[in-house]
């Protein structure tokens, strides 16, 4: 008799059902399935406290093959840099599900900001507003632009997180703040112009996250569309609140220093109690450097733009000599 119940139905109506790599294999008699004692998923034979590591190695900055070396050093498996971006997307989704109606306590000063990053080959915004207090991460919000549609889309995302609205929102010298902010808050809350790193009014505290966000990205090789950029930005904004530690919290999370019930205590729990019934349509990419075309398309659009700079900058060369301006 065995104390061990079935994984897919928690049945106790099981048998043992023979080896495989020394591994003691069960069947289940009521819903006809195989399995292992092994603290794995149904259908998955990798571990969940390995699976956690991927995620909590992955959002911590380290590269695939840094990850891949990992496992293959501590657990002597060998994992292709495909199937781990197959995990780290669908257990990505899973937290996002998880943690969509948790409301933090946030005080009423926000900070909010942008950065210009490069996806897919192109270059793009990142907005982010955190709150003051608690240093936990409000919203994020990616544009291909710096309109007053995507501030005010920012601040709606952190309105609807926080549960509240802000009295105060500083911000640099951005316009698209001003009416941004008025349109999301009615008119409600102060907006302070400031500018970055001054001991005042400043948004130092965001600028040092977006330090985090750019050494996040620099491993991050493998953003194909903004989609994907989207997700991989979700994954990281609940890693930086849940999980990542604060020196000036106490070397804890702004969850945790909060001291509420978290729908989660680490990436181990998004996995055990991961219900995503279908597996996260990822599609991986090569990295390729950016700096050099690769494909004779790329390299006769490389051709073209370089004599096009060439001739408007021999143009104005002209004009200046000619004009005197």
């Amino acid at each position: 008799m065995t104390s061990t119940v079935c994984k897919y139905c928690n049945s106790t109506n099981i048998i043992k059902f023979g080896t495989f790599q020394g591994i003691q294999r069960y069947w289940c008699k009521d819903c006809q399935r195989k399995f292992t004692e092994l603290d794995t998923l149904p259908k998955m034979k990798t571990p969940i406290n390995e699976i956690g590591s991927v995620l909590n190695m992955y959002y911590g900055g380290m590269p695939i093959d840094a990850i891949q070396a990992q496992l293959n050093l501590q657990h002597g498996k060998y994992l292709s840099e495909p199937a781990i971006y197959k995990w780290i997307a669908r257990f990505t989704k899973e937290a996002i599900v998880k943690a969509r109606d948790f409301k933090p306590k946030v005080g009423n000063v926000w900070l909010a900001d942008e950065t210009g990053l490069n996806v897919g080959n192109r270059n793009v915004w990142f907005w982010d507003i955190i709150d003051a207090k608690s240093r936990y991460l409000l919203a994020s919000h990616i544009s291909i632009a710096r309109t007053t549609e995507d501030a005010q889309m920012l601040i709606e995302k952190a309105i609807k997180r926080a549960g509240k609205m802000p009295e105060v929102v500083i911000t640099d010298k951005l316009r698209a703040y001003i009416d941004g902010i008025d349109l999301a808050t009615g008119g409600r809350a102060a907006h302070i112009r400031s500018k970055p790193f001054t001991d005042e009014n400043s948004t130092n505290i965001i600028e040092r996250f977006h330090g985090t966000l750019k050494q996040r990205t620099n491993v991050i090789h493998h953003f194909k569309d903004l989609e994907t950029a989207r997700l991989l930005s979700e994954g990281w904004l609940i890693h930086y609140n849940f999980f990542k530690e604060h020196e000036s919290l106490g070397n804890v999370s702004p969850v945790k220093h909060m001291k509420v019930d978290m729908p989660f205590q680490d990436w181990n729990d998004v996995v055990r109690y991961s219900n995503v019934a279908v597996p996260a349509g990822f599609k991986f990419v090569e990295a390729t450097p950016r700096h050099k075309p690769h494909t004779e398309k790329q390299k006769r659009s490389a051709y073209f733009r370089e004599g096009r700079r060439k001739y408007l900058a021999k143009k104005k060369l002209i004009q200046t000599v000619t004009t005197g301006r």
